[in-house]
Order: structure tokens, then sequence, then C-alpha cells
């Protein structure tokens, strides 16, 4: 199960990077409104992938 979770968190890693790197392109092309979107989408991901790797962490440890 704990590879399924580790599988899980670093497919959320890739989805923010890729969510990030696509925000650079849009900010590079000058449409700054999809870039911000794309970018908080971004965090967003990042964010999911922090908790879920926090309570992979937590059901570890307990």
């Amino acid at each position: 199960m704990a590879g399924t979770i580790k599988g899980k968190v670093e497919d959320l890693g890739q989805a923010a990077k890729d969510a990030a790197k696509k925000a650079g392109e849009k900010v590079k092309d000058g449409a700054e409104v999809d870039a911000e979107k794309t970018a908080h989408a971004a965090k967003t991901v990042g964010q999911a992938a922090k908790d879920a790797g926090q309570k992979a962490k937590d059901k570890s440890e307990g």
C-alpha cells in the first residue's frame, strides 16, 4: 500500500511540475490570465501532494 501512496505522491509532483512549466510557457506567450490560472492549479496540486505525503507519513508512524 505504501508503494501505491508513494507512486500517487510522485505522480502529483510530476503534475505540479508540468503545470508550472505550462504556466511559464503561458507567461512567455503573453497569456498572463491563463498562466495565473495554471500557476494556481500547480500550487493546488502541490499542496495535495504535500497533504498526501503527510497522510502517508502519519499512517506509517501510527
